[in-house]
């Protein structure tokens, strides 16, 4: 099963760390939940990590969330264009 680390930058930690948890049930149908991480620099990058059994559904899901989502992430201050994916090798 793939396994991936998904980076952000964020507007504020605190607030990304309470919608990851409004996040993992969302997305349970394509991704399960490994952990969070913050920078130890007290920077507002964040990540995640996911164990992803269908990437083409994985991918399918992140291209279009659905409206409540994409609303509580507007919410927690991400920043869209700050995300990266990458995948286990």
């Amino acid at each position: 099963m793939p396994q991936i680390i998904v980076t952000a930058v964020v507007n504020d930690v605190e607030e990304w760390l309470k919608f990851k948890a409004d996040m993992v049930p969302a997305m349970s149908a394509v991704a399960s939940d490994g952990a969070s991480y913050v920078a130890l620099d007290g920077s507002k990058q964040v990540a995640s990590t996911w164990d992803v059994p269908d990437m083409e559904a994985f991918q399918a899901a992140q291209s279009s969330f659905s409206a409540e989502l994409a609303a509580a992430a507007e919410r927690a201050g991400m920043i869209p264009s700050t995300m990266a994916v990458y995948v286990r090798k």
